[in-house]
Formats: C-alpha cells, sequence, structure tokens
C-alpha cells in the first residue's frame, strides 16, 4: 500500500508554481498507461496517454492532490470535462509535482487490466 502520508508530506513542500501532486509508479506495460518525463525537480514536463513506444516507464498513478488554487481553476475552466488525463493534464504540465511510489501497485485503467487484477 502507498505511503500517503509521504505522498502528502510531498504535496507540502511542492515548488510553488505546481498546483497538484501526482501519484507516479513504474510499469512493465508503459504503452498501456499515461507515462511522464520529469525535471530534475520532478515537475511533469511532458506527458504521453497510452502510446506506443513511451519514452519511460514512469507511470501516472491517476492519485492526485489538488491545492485550493486548482480546485478554484478545475471548478472555473474544467467543469465539462470527462477525461482528466487527456482533458485537464495538457494544459497543467510544468504544473503538476510528483511522488513516486515503490509499493505494488496496478493500474486498471483498462478491462483487462482491471480482470487481471481480479485473479
Amino acid at each position: 500500500m502507498a505511503d500517503f502520508s509521504a505522498f502528502q508530506e510531498a504535496h507540502a513542500n511542492r515548488p510553488p508554481e505546481c498546483l497538484i501532486t501526482m501519484m507516479t509508479f513504474r510499469t512493465n506495460d508503459p504503452s498501456s498507461c499515461g507515462i511522464v518525463q520529469l525535471d530534475e525537480r520532478g515537475v511533469v514536463i511532458s506527458f504521453h496517454e497510452k502510446v506506443s513506444n513511451p519514452p519511460d516507464n514512469l507511470a501516472n498513478g491517476a492519485i492526485y492532490i489538488f491545492s485550493k488554487d486548482f480546485l478554484e481553476t478545475l471548478a472555473e475552466k474544467f467543469s465539462d470535462v470527462t477525461d482528466f488525463s487527456r482533458e485537464v493534464l495538457p494544459h497543467i504540465i510544468g504544473k503538476i509535482y510528483t511522488y513516486e511510489t515503490s509499493d505494488s501497485f496496478a493500474d486498471i485503467g483498462t478491462p483487462s487490466a482491471y480482470l487481471k487484477c481480479q485473479e
């Protein structure tokens, strides 16, 4: 299980320009996940949502902590969004801090991945 206290601490210590903190994990199947690339501070500089041959295996865990400012922005600019990864994340690249969990983590974003976790 992920260390949520450490995740919260990472968010509390995020760079000042970052609006959210995203939990990430290493995946064995990067083409089935949203893959992030980071700068030296752990800030997302690019995001590749379920593409073939992604540049890395650091995946978006789709668990976030939002700042108050981001919640206001979300309500004002993104109230009609149906896919957070495709419709919001690309607009806040450079404002997403990350926390990588080394604990066991499974992406259940596809039906086959969900079924595999049920085994």
